[in-house]
């Protein structure tokens, strides 16, 4: 078993979990636009007094897509944190955690389709299509950004189970997605999970040195131009 830091501060949730040998030591709380204000807290209380070099092996960062504020303190403290121990880092999808969130929690059955959402909070939503089997997330494609009447369709007539904060928008899907009988709108990725399955093997580890992690942000059309590109204004 590898010793696994785990954080993620995509969505509203502010999550931080420990994995070593089988023990578990957790922190996950809703905490909307107050992340970096509370995460070394939480880091401090999860160490209990041991040094982050004698507690870690790996550390877990969900890299989004999500707030871009929330992708940034993520993304930000895993590679302090790394850099300063020397330590590998293994960035995650944050919808895909919601996934694997919500199969812990027993929330979903083999070969359901799932489309795991974040809200964007620009009137459009994140989301990534999958299929869940065996207790694995296998994703149809990367994640995407749109609006909610633009979103890609299921791929088959099978139910669909909406996971996460996206779902605020359920009454502007497309019609073809009315087949989602089961909606979870409070699934956010939960740290706790993804610490044990990538400390037990059970996902596997895609290590990277600090300086190689990235924000997911998925939008690349932000929408703000330079000061040269605004034109006057009288």
């Amino acid at each position: 078993m590898t010793r696994v830091l785990a954080l993620d501060t995509a969505t509203q949730a502010c999550t931080l979990a420990l994995w070593d040998e089988g023990k578990l030591c957790l922190r996950h709380e809703l905490l909307a636009r107050a992340h970096n204000r509370h995460i070394l807290g939480m880091l401090s209380e999860i160490l209990d007094g041991e040094r982050l070099a004698d507690a870690v092996d790996i550390i877990a960062c969900g890299v989004g897509p999500g707030s871009f504020t929330g992708l940034r303190v993520a993304v930000s403290v895993a590679q302090g944190l790394a850099w300063s121990q020397h330590l590998p880092v293994h960035g995650f999808c944050s919808l895909t955690a919601q996934v694997y969130s919500a199969g812990s929690a027993r929330l979903l059955e083999d070969g359901d389709r799932v489309l795991s959402t974040i809200d964007a909070q620009i009137d459009q939503l994140y989301g990534v299509w999958g299929t869940w089997q065996g207790e694995q997330f296998t994703p149809d494609a990367e994640a995407f950004i749109c609006a909610p009447e633009e979103l890609p369709t299921a791929s088959s007539d099978q139910p669909v189970t909406v996971l996460g904060s996206g779902e605020r928008y359920l009454d502007r899907f497309p019609p073809s997605l009315a087949c989602a009988v089961r909606r979870y709108p409070d699934v956010t990725p939960d740290a706790g999970v993804m610490a044990g399955l990538l400390g037990t093997g059970k996902l596997s580890l895609d290590l990277q040195p600090a300086h190689a992690v990235r924000p997911q942000y998925v939008q690349k059309n932000i929408g703000w131009k330079k000061l040269s590109e605004q034109g006057r204004h009288d």
